[in-house]
């Protein structure tokens, strides 16, 4: 069985796609799987338990001649190789369903859209209701027509230890004291940030500790990490190092596994965390709790199953936490929620500290 899967543009919907390779996995005994998907997520791509190949997916903002052209190049690369049994088009948007079509996969299958009814031969019409979330319609599109699993699986990633080492010395990382990551940036909603100082403060004290902490989140996050920085004496700046911006998705996970734990307040890091199985503490304020920690976690960081890394979520102690509420109602035009406000550093350190064995700074 030889299987391409077409992904999304976006790096969290590769995670989805991972539990879709799971899936397949076990599904059929003998399966070869394919991944085309766009080129700047191929670092993140590549990091995917499970996966055979990886081709590359024109943009999706590029000419509909190009999704032609790469649907003609799959087909001469099928002569060459065994033939694709089907196509998981992922996507909704029409142009990526060119490529399995103009290749001759047999079977193709995801959701209809517009000018997709000729693309798409194998339909799924997946409602709200039954299907909530992306990766409940991703899983679905890998199962047969009226079969569903209800089996819970979490998306995994793997490391490269050497990769790692290769970046200590290029970014001038210490291999022989112990780390903490931070990652601060991301798409947060109005007043959900936790305050600068706070995460200067929590760096400060790390530091007197023993520790060394890596700053790594997005590029448009350069800036906020240089005011945590610039909060620290000269003395304490040794021990920080800014990588926002400077890392390939790869780095990101290399760097991510070779902490010994992570502070995380967006989703897709502490997803990626989650997906290397790695101890992670997750800030938490106003929100739907669920999207970040799967259901098989209680709030107190406790593990349905065994194997999985320890995950905490800290909230403040006000007597509205914890609540599920997307946007705070206590929140009068603060620049930051009453939720995320409150919570002390004290409260963080202490969560951190804990996932780590006591001789980790000896």
């Amino acid at each position: 069985m030889k299987i391409l899967l077409i992904a999304d543009e976006t790096p969290d919907a590769l995670l989805d796609v991972q539990c879709v390779i799971q899936r397949l996995i076990r599904k059929h005994r003998e399966c070869r799987i394919s991944l085309m998907a766009p080129a700047h997520l191929h670092s993140l791509a590549r990091r995917l338990v499970g996966l055979d190949d990886l081709l590359t997916l024109p943009d999706s903002k590029a000419a509909g001649k190009l999704f032609w052209i790469a649907g003609r190049q799959l087909e001469e690369w099928q002569k060459e190789f065994e033939p694709f049994d089907q196509a998981l088009v992922f996507t909704s948007r029409w142009k990526p369903a060119l490529v399995p079509w103009m290749a001759g996969i047999d079977r193709r299958s995801g959701t209809l859209g517009r000018f997709r009814f000729m693309l798409i031969n194998d339909a799924r019409w997946m409602p709200v209701g039954k299907f909530p979330t992306r990766r409940s319609r991703y899983l679905a599109l890998a199962d047969d027509h009226g079969e569903m699993s209800d089996e819970p699986l979490e998306p995994q990633l793997f490391s490269d230890q050497d990769n790692a080492r290769a970046l200590s010395k290029e970014h001038h990382l210490n291999p022989e004291r112990p780390a903490m990551v931070f990652c601060p940036g991301g798409d947060l909603r109005s007043g959900q940030r936790w305050p600068v100082e706070r995460w200067t403060k929590l760096a400060e004290q790390l530091i007197d500790q023993g520790w060394q902490v890596w700053l790594i989140a997005p590029r448009t996050e350069q800036a906020f990490c240089e005011q945590i920085c610039a909060g620290l004496d000269h003395e304490r700046q040794m021990d920080v190092s800014n990588l926002s911006g400077r890392l390939a998705w790869d780095d990101k996970l290399d760097l991510l596994a070779q902490s010994r734990a992570v502070l995380a307040q967006e989703t897709l890091y502490s997803q990626l965390c989650r997906a290397l199985n790695h101890p992670l503490v997750m800030l938490r304020g106003s929100g739907e709790l669920d999207v970040v920690i799967p259901e098989d976690h209680d709030q107190q960081g406790n593990q349905s199953t065994p194997q999985r890394a320890q995950v905490k979520t800290v909230s403040s102690d006000r007597t509205c936490q914890p609540c599920n509420d997307r946007v705070c109602r206590q929140h009068k035009n603060k620049a930051t929620d009453p939720c995320v406000h409150d919570l002390s550093v004290e409260r963080v350190r202490s969560a951190l500290l804990s996932m780590v064995p006591m001789q980790a700074v000896d």
